[in-house]
């Protein structure tokens, strides 16, 4: 399968999860976790996809919205990250870890300035679509989800970079 081809259809299938999880929120919830599931499941045995490397970024990017929500730049119907958004967070990590493969050979802090752009207007969407609240000013809260997805995208692209460093000469950790 073309590379083209392939990102096509894995972009598509993150979509597909980040619309059900962004419409669906929490009626769909178990739909998206089960999906995401399916999905890891399925490429788990491509030389792209490192688990390790998948569960740090997914906790990282869990954490990174409990604290927004404890912050208050986020909020949700709950006090706690509702399980759609855990879902969604294991779904973009695992776009990720295919994504960065193929970004991988333009510079980092492009790829970043960009991610964080995405990231930012992903938030801004969920927001208009009704998933999301701010607790900040829509420039303030958007200026934020900007910083912090530049910062979680460059740190994808170390970790994907050391991923494949490691899988290159046969080592299976990255410790």
């Amino acid at each position: 399968m073309s590379q083209l081809k392939r990102l096509l259809i894995i972009s598509t299938l993150f979509q597909m999860v980040w619309f059900a999880a962004v419409l669906g929120k929490e009626s769909w919830q178990w739909a998206v976790l089960l999906g995401v599931t399916c999905l890891i499941l399925v490429t788990a045995r491509r030389e792209e996809f490192n688990w390790r490397i998948w569960l740090i970024l997914t906790i990282i990017g869990v954490v990174l919205d409990s604290v927004n929500i404890k912050f208050g730049l986020i909020a949700f119907e709950s006090a706690f990250i509702p399980i759609w958004l855990v879902a969604l967070w294991g779904g973009f990590c695992w776009y990720a870890l295919f994504l960065g493969k193929i970004v991988s050979h333009y510079p980092t802090w492009i790829v970043s300035i960009v991610g964080g752009l995405a990231g930012a207007l992903s938030y801004l969407a969920g927001y208009k679509l009704g998933a999301v609240s701010l607790g900040f000013s829509l420039p303030v809260a958007i200026v934020l989800f900007f910083i912090q997805w530049l910062a979680f995208v460059f740190f994808c692209m170390k970790m994907i970079n050391v991923g494949a460093k490691h899988h290159e000469h046969g080592k299976d950790n990255l410790v």
